[in-house]
């Protein structure tokens, strides 16, 4: 009988045990479609701070004699999603002779293929205005377009919130000791703007 009692007892433990395990209501949840994304980094040039464009010819100056000076402007905009940390400017300068060697540059430049204006383009004024806070660039007054080639200038570091601006502003002179050996020269004159998050 006490084998039979323990067996009962035995099968009632496992029925109940297994009474535990079992429910009667049930229900689930599922998340489909679930999404990670970066946002776009992305800037614009403009030489007006009306439209922004990734490619633009910012300035073309002609006929400038000694002495003179000319200013071109223009606006980076964070057309992007994040901020802007920092915005820097490469110059990437090339000297060309505008046609061939002829009267008064004949006589005194050396160097038929290659022109010198850049030596004698001189950095007047470079400034930067961000929101109404505006710092001159001192370092870099002074010097020539020749010496800022291939040399990255960084014209911002902070804060440029998506959606905001800033204006670049740089005035060059042509030196007044300018001689006859840049005559009809031409400097191309390429800027590379990079932001960095």
């Amino acid at each position: 009988m006490r084998r039979v009692m323990v067996g009962f007892i035995g099968l009632l433990l496992v029925l109940g045990l297994a009474a535990v395990g079992m429910s009667y209501f049930t229900d689930t949840a599922v998340s489909n479609g679930n999404v990670i994304s970066t946002g776009d980094f992305d800037i614009g040039i403009s030489k007006d701070g009306s439209r922004y464009y990734e490619k633009l010819k910012l300035f073309s100056f002609k006929d400038i004699a000694p002495g003179e000076n000319r200013t071109f402007t223009f606006y980076v905009k964070n057309r992007g999603d994040y901020p802007i940390s920092s915005v820097d400017v490469v110059f990437n300068v090339t000297d060309l002779e505008d046609g061939p060697l002829r009267g008064a540059e004949a006589r005194v430049d050396t160097t038929p293929n290659v022109g010198e204006l850049s030596k004698y383009l001189v950095v007047k004024d470079f400034r930067v205005d961000v929101a109404g806070n505006e710092t001159v660039l001192r370092g870099y007054i002074g010097k020539t377009l020749r010496e800022l080639n291939m040399t990255g200038v960084r014209v911002f570091s902070g804060a440029l919130r998506p959606g905001e601006s800033m204006k670049v502003m740089i005035t060059f002179q042509l030196s007044p000791e300018a001689g006859n050996d840049c005559l009809t020269d031409i400097s191309k004159l390429n800027l590379l703007i990079t932001a960095g998050q």
